[in-house]
């Protein structure tokens, strides 16, 4: 992870303009998945992808749980609330009555929130043995932008940890703000567009001339049925 600058350390609106973008851009991807899971005639295949849309459902709760988290956040500092005790009479502080909220607690519960997410969506998208080609991304630019987002929000979240807390407390985020890259590379690819192909007669001649052709294309449909 980048050392984080001490100058400009509230990043938490930034923070929070990137979870609504992540939160936003979900929405397409487990629109697709629903509507392929109604679509999906095979039981066991269709559960699969009911699960990965599931999974998307449960990240993007879990970002309007987090955002909310980080408006409290923002509050409580633009309010200079900071952990403040009651006092007794010689005017110390006073812990019956517990203290006040803490902006660095919060902002710490919110940033293992995010990571959860992430590994909410990793699971989502983790290969199955039967249908390891169904971990791939419906609507990769909006499941791309969506990650990238949710990476950055957690980079600026570690960034006001930093200032705000024990320095060495935001390396346990690292692996995840990696998994983010590598969970985008791997299900947000696109495939290249095709040039033209051969016409739907040029085929049909192509496989009633050469019977190979026809046991192989049988073949290839009976795979993907």
């Amino acid at each position: 992870m980048t050392e984080h600058p001490a100058a400009d350390p509230d990043r938490l609106p930034q923070a929070v303009t990137q979870l609504v973008t992540a939160f936003e851009q979900l929405g397409a991807e487990h629109k697709a998945l629903v509507a392929e899971a109604e679509r999906t005639t095979s039981k066991e295949r269709c559960g699969t992808v009911k699960r990965m849309g599931e999974g998307v459902a449960l990240a993007a709760h879990t970002l309007n749980h987090t955002v909310n988290l980080l408006a409290t956040v923002h509050g409580l500092k633009t309010l200079g609330i900071d952990r403040q005790f009651s006092q007794d009479a010689e005017g110390r502080d006073y812990s019956p009555l517990n203290s006040l909220g803490h902006p660095g607690e919060t902002l710490y519960e919110a940033a293992g929130h995010l990571q959860a997410a992430a590994h909410t969506l990793g699971k989502a998208y983790a290969p199955t043995r039967k249908y390891p080609a169904l971990a791939r991304a419906r609507c990769p630019q909006q499941l791309s932008t969506a990650l990238v987002s949710l990476r950055a929000a957690l980079e600026a979240m570690c960034a006001d940890l930093a200032h705000d807390q024990d320095v060495e407390a935001v390396t346990e985020y690292t692996p995840t703000l990696t998994f983010l890259s590598e969970l985008k590379e791997r299900v947000c690819r696109t495939v290249p567009a095709q040039g033209a192909g051969p016409s739907a007669e040029e085929v049909a001649a192509a496989i009633r001339a050469d019977p190979d052709i026809a046991r192989a294309a049988a073949a290839a449909l009976a795979m993907t049925a």
